[in-house]
Order: structure tokens, then sequence, then C-alpha cells
């Protein structure tokens, strides 16, 4: 299902509304959003697909926080949800605290692929998301791959010196194509 644009003024039961009638047809597996979403949105929407493998997202924001019925959206379902998650993609990362939120609120998570934060240390980038998934010992991700229009030969050099130098991977791969950096680790 492609979500192309979604009005941020509009009450969510209306967008609701609209996936309950897709799903009255088919199973989603697939969830594109084209346009940035606040994580209150991302929820309710996901709180009604159970069985989404796959979760491509423009952006993220985190605020607002939507009612429906009067009542805040019930998040424990979205939670339940997103275990099936095992595929993200988001194109325009603003904050490292949106992968941060995208690895906990998927922790079943295999690949993660991401555009890298404007003007951000590819270098401190990696350290910080390889020693968060260290320190969750129940993490699945396996697979990260990083956007960054000055991904060379050298940054990758550098990269596998600095994850060989302070152990945070062992049995790992890395490898650059165009401007893509692939990561993944058994």
């Amino acid at each position: 299902m492609t979500i192309t644009y979604i009005f941020n003024d509009e009450p969510p039961d209306i967008l609701l509304t609209y996936v309950k009638r897709v799903l009255n047809i088919t199973q989603i597996y697939h969830l594109d959003i084209r346009q940035g979403i606040s994580i209150d949105r991302l929820m309710q929407i996901i709180h009604l697909l159970p069985d989404l493998i796959t979760l491509k997202i423009t952006s993220l924001s985190f605020y607002r926080s939507f009612i429906l019925d009067g009542q805040v959206f019930p998040t424990t379902c979205s939670i339940e949800h997103a275990r099936t998650i095992k595929n993200v993609s988001m194109e325009k990362t603003k904050k490292i605290e949106e992968i941060y939120f995208l690895i906990s609120f998927c922790p079943h998570m295999e690949s993660l692929n991401v555009e890298c934060i404007k003007d951000m240390n590819v270098e401190l980038f990696l350290r910080d998301i390889l020693n968060k998934i260290n320190n969750n010992h129940h993490t699945h991700l396996r697979l990260l791959c990083i956007y960054d229009t000055k991904a060379d030969d050298e940054m990758i050099k550098r990269l596998n010196k600095m994850i060989d130098d302070e152990k945070l991977l062992l049995n790992y791969t890395i490898h650059r194509e165009l401007y893509n950096i692939y990561l993944q680790w058994k």
C-alpha cells in the first residue's frame, strides 16, 4: 500500500477509514509512505496492519499527539504489529533519534536502509548504531545500508578499521555501491 499524502490537520479517522477499506479487499504486507509522518500517525496506521513486513517512510517527526474518539490512540497493538516488520527504509533522516526509534519500535527488523543526515559524520553515526545494537542482544538487525553522497573507498577503509579496532562486529562485510554503504553481519 502506498500513501502519497497525509493531511496533517485532518482527523486521523479519515485516513484510518481509508486503510480499513483497503483491508477489506486485500492483506497489506508492504507500506510506503511518501511524505513525512508523525510517529503518532505512523503508529495509528501500523495498528491496523498486523501482517506488515516492509515499511518505507520518507521521514519521521516526533510532534503532535492525535486523538481518536476522545482518547489517545492505543499503542499496544501498534507495537505488537511492528514486530512483524523485517525491512525498514527511511529516505530523509533528520535526527539520529528517528533511527533509534525505528530500531526499538521494530525489534525484529533484519535490514535498515537510511539516508545519511546532512553534514553527519558517518563514522560516529555507525559507531552509535552498532553500540546500540550490541547493547540490545534481542535485535535481529543484520543489514545496514547508509546512503551518503560522500561515500568513497577511503571512507569504507576508515569504517572497516574503526569496526575492527573497536571490536564493534566480528563476522561482517562492508562494501560500497555508488553512494550506498552496505554493512552486513551475522
